[in-house]
């Protein structure tokens, strides 16, 4: 019906410039597209309610414009203060000295890795932190897969996470499970949009319209998120 560009200021004080398109719909919507957002409202919708619901998602719009044609950042170096990708949010690998060795853990945004007072072992600094990694993407991954398993009541044979190369999932004819080790760098949502997307794939072997509604039963805004990951089929 009608489509303009305003400023949208946050309770918080930032802003940033969105094309807000009014048309016959029952919900408002946003996605982020080609660096732009984009706000979705039906007609006659007030502006203090459009204002709310942006509000509450207001985090997940400005990280989601910063992630725009960003490839993702991995640990190389393993060098103390070097920053990485963890869960959507930008984290700092750290060196403690503790009189007694314990295991890395994350406080905040940042993952605390024990090194002797002689000096760091860049082996085990590698060792400790993707160790902690590696049990943080296996947790995440299967609390998503239990939850949307339920939710679904689509259950796999079994499911594996590994690191992948060509794509964030796989399912496969006798109705197993693979899921990238790398999601972890992405946020939950993410995280969540592979593996019903996978889950899908239990009911229909293709990418039939059948198969793309029934992922959009589960994850409405999946359009967005398979953007977000230059998801590759």
């Amino acid at each position: 019906m009608s489509r303009y560009r305003r400023l949208i200021t946050f309770d918080d004080g930032r802003e940033v410039e969105a094309v807000v398109d009014i048309a016959k719909r029952k919900n408002l919507y946003i996605q982020i597209k080609e660096g732009q957002l984009i706000v979705k409202i039906p007609p006659k919708m007030a502006d203090d309610e459009m204002m709310k619901f942006l509000n509450l998602r207001e985090e997940w719009i400005f990280r989601s414009l910063a992630e725009c044609g960003r490839e993702p950042v991995r640990l190389k170096d393993f060098a103390d203060g070097e920053q990485f990708d963890l869960l959507g949010r930008t984290a700092t690998l750290r060196y403690i000295t503790p009189e007694r060795y314990r295991e890395a853990y994350l406080e905040g945004d940042t993952l605390f890795v024990s090194v002797p007072k002689s000096g760091a072992d860049i082996d085990s600094v590698r060792r400790d932190a993707m160790r902690f990694i590696t049990d943080l993407a296996n947790k995440e991954l299967r609390e998503s897969c239990e939850r949307l398993i339920k939710l679904t009541r689509l259950c796999p044979k079994k499911i594996t996470v590994k690191p992948m190369k060509s794509c964030w999932g796989r399912c496969s004819s006798n109705g197993s499970v693979s899921l990238n080790f790398y999601l972890y760098e992405h946020p939950k949502e993410c995280m969540d949009y592979v593996v019903v997307h996978e889950l899908c794939h239990l009911v229909h072997m293709d990418h039939s319209r059948e198969f793309w509604a029934l992922v959009e039963k589960y994850i409405p805004d999946y359009k967005e998120i398979r953007r977000r990951l230059n998801y590759n089929e």
